[in-house]
């Protein structure tokens, strides 16, 4: 229409990525106020009291290589299910159910696991969750997305592939499988929410 003025592309950018940017500065500012001594999870810690470290130790990383590769992994799930998380309650409800279910899963079904960090494993969460809500989306892409999910996670729980190299230290695939089933199981309650609604 005549006189109205469009929005310029880096508000429109910065709309839709805010919540994502927001995460991402998250992960920095813990990252330089603490690092893994303050917040990663760490067994021992957490059986003496620092109960915080269940969901804390997914938003620090072992190192920058260990950050970036994660800044990166965050963009890219948001790059193909911007849609589908674009809502930043939707973001945090999924983020949180992956963290949730990474912290808590290790806590009680890998008691091996002394320390953990980093957002891998809520990142498979928020990919997965990406699956379940995209309901605009045609099926055959959503069912080849899940595929390549569960071949990546079967691979990685038999063959140990990973970027441990990378990161240097062991990668915790247990975290992965734990963060794709919080997420699915976020995205179904966010619809169920939804729908309700």
């Amino acid at each position: 229409m005549p006189g109205m003025i469009k929005p310029r592309p880096w508000r429109l950018l910065l709309r839709r990525w805010w919540a994502t940017l927001l995460l991402g500065g998250l992960w920095c500012v813990l990252q330089a106020h603490g690092g893994l001594a303050l917040w990663g999870y760490d067994r021992q810690a957490i059986g003496d009291g620092q109960v915080w470290r269940l969901l804390t130790g997914q938003l620090v990383h072992l190192n920058a290589v260990h950050l970036v590769l994660n800044l990166l992994g965050l963009a890219g799930v948001m790059a193909v299910w911007s849609r589908e998380l674009a809502h930043p309650v939707a973001l945090l409800g999924m983020f949180l159910g992956g963290v949730c279910a990474v912290g808590l899963g290790l806590w009680w079904l890998v008691p091996e696991v002394a320390w953990y960090a980093g957002a891998s494993g809520v990142l498979h969460g928020l990919f997965a969750a990406g699956i379940v809500l995209a309901l605009g989306t045609s099926l055959r892409l959503r069912a080849v997305a899940a595929m390549g999910l569960l071949l990546k996670l079967a691979l990685e729980a038999h063959l140990g592939t990973g970027s441990a190299e990378l990161i240097g230290a062991p990668v915790i695939h247990a975290a992965h499988q734990f963060g794709a089933f919080g997420g699915v199981v976020s995205a179904l309650a966010w619809r169920l929410l939804r729908r309700s609604s």
